[in-house]
């Protein structure tokens, strides 16, 4: 039985460990054999490793958004060969899943194909890779399911503009980035709340107007009325987790839409939140992805298939972007990792709120 290098928790709290056992897996039908190449951290991972949260078993192997190339193909899978070069955000909580080890399995339906052509192999490109899972499916489940939002169906067709705004909570932080690239993409002005030494972010993603999310809330929810023209609205997406009080009341307040309908959708889902009549909510639970044997997880994987096909015609048409608000960290491999994830839990990083990522191996 081969085995392989990688990090393991022996428990919800328990350190990394460097270790050489790992079981390296067998691809099955769909699914392929890939080498970790980088990865990305996202909140989920320190939670996943204080918690236990979203893991299936220990002594477990974690990690979330990743680039890696192809190493071998199972059966019946059609969509990807060997060499290819694949990202993604894996099935949280899975151990042979999990991209903190020197292999692991993918499915076909659940990553993206993206480095083609001559250039495919640029580092950079491979960096950039790392960044995109988690954060492109979240906003894509967040808007598309949430906030009822059309994009167009193929790279090429492009949505009539609404004389509409989405507003996005958290615009400048790594979800809130492609919401709103998805939002324009969908033909939504959009308006995204970030501190304002982040506005430049939020804008460059393609935002028409932001506002300082660390204003007292009565000020936020004037901006958002001057900003909307007195109420253009009926969506708003919580990118932050932290936003629902000003969400709500924006949309009870001040939303003035003809159809009448109004929706929220937040990535937070485990706080109490009390919607007022008239509005829909929905709570993204992206974690759920892999968890077929669940009627939720299989619903959401379902639709994280059909979110992938879609989003990998945007990405190789350029109508979605790969985030640059990263910092790849010093050193490589298993140790820069772990050393990499200490600081990320304890906040001590100095990545000024970019993503950390996380070289593993040469391709």
């Amino acid at each position: 039985m081969a085995t392989q290098t990688g990090i393991t928790i022996e428990g919800p709290g328990k350190p990394y460990t460097v270790v050489d056992n790992i079981v390296r897996p067998t691809p099955g039908p769909n699914e392929a054999l890939v080498k970790t190449l980088y990865v990305g951290l996202n909140p989920v991972d320190p939670i996943m490793h204080q918690t236990g949260l979203l893991i299936q078993s220990f002594p477990a192997v974690t990690g979330s958004d990743f680039c890696a190339v192809v190493l071998s193909v199972g059966p019946e899978t059609s969509k990807i060969s060997e060499g290819d070069i694949v990202i993604g955000c894996v099935p949280i909580g899975i151990n042979e899943f999990s991209p903190f080890q020197e292999s692991f399995l993918v499915n076909e339906n659940w990553i993206l194909r993206t480095h083609t052509g001559d250039d495919a192999l640029d580092e950079k490109k491979l960096e950039q890779g790392a960044t995109v899972g988690a954060g492109l499916l979240t906003s894509g489940l967040g808007l598309t399911e949430g906030l009822k939002v059309e994009l167009p169906v193929s790279g090429s067709d492009k949505v009539l503009s609404k004389d509409e705004w989405l507003i996005v909570m958290g615009g400048s932080g790594s979800v809130g980035q492609f919401a709103v690239q998805l939002g324009k993409l969908g033909g939504y002005k959009v308006a995204a709340s970030c501190s304002a030494s982040k506005a430049a972010i939020a804008q460059k993603a393609g935002a028409e107007a932001t506002f300082d999310n660390r204003a007292p809330i009565d000020e936020q929810l004037g901006m958002i009325e001057r900003i909307t023209g007195g109420g253009r609205f009926a969506r708003v997406f919580d990118a932050s987790a932290q936003s629902s009080n000003l969400s709500l009341r924006a949309l009870d307040e001040i939303a003035n839409t003809s159809s009448g309908a109004k929706y929220f959708s937040t990535v937070d889902d485990w706080s109490d939140i009390k919607t007022p009549q008239g509005i829909t909510t929905y709570r993204v639970q992206f974690g759920q992805l892999g968890k077929t044997s669940t009627p939720i997880g299989n619903e959401i994987t379902q639709k994280c298939e059909a979110l992938v096909e879609l989003f990998q015609k945007h990405l190789v048409a350029g109508n979605l972007k790969p985030l640059d608000t990263y910092t790849v960290m010093d050193g490589q491999g298993w140790e820069a990792l772990s050393q990499t994830l200490s600081g990320f839990e304890a906040g001590s990083l100095k990545i000024d709120g970019r993503k950390p990522v996380i070289k593993i191996a040469d391709i």
